[in-house]
């Protein structure tokens, strides 16, 4: 059984639209809410990472560092984009524990977060640098 050029086409008409509108969804977004802000804040007393999504990410750090957590990476991003992820963590069986931004920073998680392309600057499973005392800084910064 061959496939002709047109029944290809068809066959990919409905994954391409949905490429596209999803494309579009987040273009839009990002526009709307110019300082939002996908994050990741890590504690090493507890080796915990807290991943979240803010429009005032200053405001947040100083929440976070009054509880001892240190910004480790950030970009911009969506809400939906942040929803999606933790959503994805929990599909593969990753259990938040505090709350449903706080996960334990173990390799497993780390590298799911990584090939979400969350931002985790040097928790990066692979990074032989540890958290504690070495700069942070995100994706965007590295690939400069």
């Amino acid at each position: 059984m061959t496939l002709n050029i047109q029944q290809i086409i068809e066959a990919l008409q409905a994954p391409t639209m949905e490429a596209v509108i999803t494309l579009s969804e987040r273009t839009q977004t990002l526009e709307c809410n110019p300082t939002g802000t996908i994050y990741s804040f890590y504690r090493s007393i507890d080796q915990t990472v807290v991943i979240g999504y803010s429009d005032n990410l200053d405001q947040i750090a100083i929440d976070m560092s009054n509880r001892d957590f240190r910004l480790v990476a950030s970009r911009r991003g969506t809400r939906r984009e942040e929803k999606l992820t933790r959503m994805t963590l929990q599909e593969n069986n990753i259990k938040y524990t505090y709350d449903e931004h706080y996960f334990n920073a173990n390799e497993e998680t780390l590298r799911l977060l990584e090939q979400l392309y969350w931002p985790i600057g040097c928790l990066s499973p692979g990074n032989s640098q540890t958290i504690e005392g070495t700069p942070t800084r995100s994706r965007d910064e590295i690939a400069d």
